[in-house]
C-alpha cells in the first residue's frame, strides 16, 4: 500500500514540475523558481523509496539513498530565497532593501552549508524495513534546524503574504505541514508526512502564480 502512495506522490510531483516549468517558462532563471529544484528533489526522493523493495538491501540502494540526503541539504534551503524573492516581485519595499536580500542570501549558503557538514559528510545509513517499504535512514539523528528555521520563514512570509495582499495559500501549506509532523506521531503506519509535504509544495506553486498574477513586472 504505502509502496503504491510513494509512487502515487512521484507522479504528482512530477505533475508539479510540469505545471512549474510551465509557469515559469518565460524566465526560468529566476529566483522565484528556486522551489522547482525543490520539486526535483523530491520527485527522485519518493522514486526511491517507492522502488527500495524492488533493488533490495546492498550497496546501490544505498548509494541511490546518500543522494536523497544530498538533494535534501542542497535544495530545501533554497525555500528562503524563494520566499524573498517572492516578496521582492511583488515590489514590497523591505524586500528591495539591498541589506535583506544579502540577509536571506547568506541564511541560504549558510543552511545549506550547515546541512553539508552536519548531516551529509560523514553520513552513516542503514537499512529499514518498514510497512512493506524498504529505505536506508541515517544511522545518527538528524539535526532539524534547517527545517525549523526553513519552516519559520515561510510562516513569515506567509503572514506578510496575507497581511499585503490577502493571499493565504503558503501560510496554510505551512501550517498544515507543520501539523503533520505532529500527526506523524500518532500516524505510524502510513506516509502522513510526505502527503502534507506535497500540500506544502503546491502552495508554494500557487503563491508562484499568484506573484506571476499580482507582479508590476511583465515576464517575471
Amino acid at each position: 500500500m504505502n509502496t503504491f502512495v510513494y509512487f502515487l506522490l512521484t507522479f504528482g510531483y512530477l505533475t508539479l514540475l510540469i505545471l512549474g516549468l510551465f509557469l515559469s517558462k518565460k524566465n526560468i532563471l529566476n529566483l522565484t523558481n528556486m522551489f522547482l529544484l525543490v520539486i526535483v528533489g523530491l520527485v527522485y526522493d519518493n522514486l526511491i523509496i517507492a522502488l527500495g523493495r524492488f533493488f533490495g538491501e546492498g550497496k546501490l540502494l544505498e548509494g541511490l539513498s546518500f543522494v536523497r540526503f544530498l538533494l535534501h541539504a542542497l535544495f530545501t534551503p533554497l525555500l528562503i530565497l524563494f520566499a524573498w524573492s517572492i516578496a521582492f516581485k511583488l515590489d514590497l519595499a523591505w524586500a528591495k532593501k539591498k541589506f535583506w536580500k544579502i540577509v536571506f542570501s547568506i541564511l541560504t549558503i549558510g543552511l545549506i552549508l550547515y546541512e553539508l557538514f552536519t548531516s551529509v559528510i560523514g553520513l552513516k545509513l542503514r537499512a529499514k524495513r518498514e510497512n512493506g517499504v524498504l529505505t536506508y535512514e541515517s544511522i545518527e539523528s538528524v539535526s532539524p534546524v534547517m527545517v525549523i528555521l526553513v519552516t519559520l520563514v515561510l510562516v513569515i512570509m506567509g503572514i506578510i503574504l496575507i497581511k499585503n495582499f490577502h493571499f493565504p495559500g503558503l501560510l496554510i501549506g505551512t501550517i498544515i505541514m507543520t501539523l503533520g509532523s505532529v500527526l506523524a506521531i500518532w500516524i505510524s503506519n502510513f506516509p502522513i508526512m510526505n502527503v502534507l509535504e506535497f500540500l506544502l509544495v503546491l502552495s508554494l506553486l500557487l503563491t508562484k502564480r499568484f506573484q506571476i498574477r499580482n507582479s508590476k513586472k511583465p515576464n517575471t
